[in-house]
């Protein structure tokens, strides 16, 4: 996600680039602390560690938004018409078409905090995903191996999974949901504001109000979720296998609404591209001195640092095809 919004051409842009990615695991430690003022705002008025921790906040978005910004003046100053390099690119261009109908420019209003939700979104909600798939895997073996049979038996062993290959992996896309669902990573949503006067459920909710989702409330109901507390992917297959559509809109890790996050379907992409070719070409297991533990740090929930070793299922032919761009057959006799 982070390389389709912006191409990074020179070693000084590719080192200001992993300063601001550096700073991710720093920035996810202040968030919880971003919460506690959202809810108890006086706490920002004086001296305490909570303050502390939520000036560093924002500080660290200060500086994440210089970066965005810095990137769209550049892409706007060397854009090109007959050429998009990124999806920066293609937002500045759509809106410069808009604005040419409209009279009205668009591009500096729209562009950076689109391209900031993107991006920021990309930084921590994917690497944490991606870390509890690891983690589960491991800690689950019988898992792992169930994963593994229906990737070999759907795909093969003679190409690598791809996007083609998701609607006849169900188990896979279960699998995923549930690593949503258990783990519930983003247990709330970031902080949004009423604009009206409103009523939910009965409640009145007076404008101005700051309005959150208990994401993990939702996804550990028993009324929705039997046994809420056991790892379980099967409970997102029908009888026949398939995947049930409505108990995977009912996970919650998104956000709802008009608001929830604008990469969603693009990050679900990535998590089934990235498990299936984990389950087809690699063996994941444990370090039997260092057991890995399903305990987390608050925040946005990230597991506690865990050792694992990663063996290949096979032999590196096609990930050395796919690297090289050549389709998985070619040269085969």
């Amino acid at each position: 996600l982070s390389s389709s919004c912006f191409r990074l051409s020179s070693a000084m842009k590719i080192r200001r680039f992993k300063q601001v990615v550096g700073r991710n695991d720093q920035f996810t430690r202040t968030v919880g602390a971003g919460s506690v003022v959202d809810v108890m705002p006086w706490l920002q008025y004086f001296p305490n560690p909570v303050k502390t921790i939520f000036d560093d906040f924002k500080r660290l978005n200060r500086e994440f938004n210089s970066f965005i910004r810095d990137k769209v003046s550049e892409h706007r100053k060397t854009i090109q018409s007959s050429s998009v390099r990124d999806m920066t690119d293609a937002l500045i261009a759509s809106l410069d078409r808009l604005s040419a109908k409209t009279g009205v420019p668009l591009w500096k209003e729209y562009v950076t905090p689109t391209v900031g939700d993107v991006f920021g979104a990309s930084q921590d909600t994917l690497s944490t995903a991606l870390q509890w798939i690891f983690l589960v895997l491991v800690k689950y073996p019988d898992v792992q191996q169930r994963l593994q049979k229906e990737v070999d038996q759907v795909v093969g062993r003679q190409r690598l999974p791809c996007l083609e290959d998701q609607q006849q992996l169900p188990w896979v896309m279960a699998f995923i949901y549930e690593v949503m669902r258990f783990t519930s990573f983003m247990p709330l949503t970031i902080p949004h504001s009423t604009t009206t006067d409103t009523t939910i459920g009965g409640y009145s909710i007076p404008r101005n109000t700051v309005v959150f989702i208990n994401q993990w409330s939702v996804n550990h109901d028993p009324a929705i979720w039997p046994q809420p507390e056991t790892f379980d992917p099967d409970r997102f297959l029908n009888p026949n296998g398939s995947l049930n559509k409505d108990l995977t809109s009912s996970v919650l890790i998104f956000s709802l609404g008009k608001r929830r996050c604008i990469g969603e379907e693009l990050a679900k992409l990535h998590l089934f591209l990235f498990t299936a070719l984990m389950g087809h070409q690699c063996r994941l297991a444990s370090d039997p001195a260092r057991p890995p533990s399903l305990d987390w740090n608050y925040g946005t929930l990230k597991p506690h640092a865990f050792h694992i070793a990663v063996s290949l299922r096979g032999d590196m032919r096609l990930l050395d095809q796919a690297a090289a761009g050549a389709p998985a057959g070619e040269g085969e006799a």
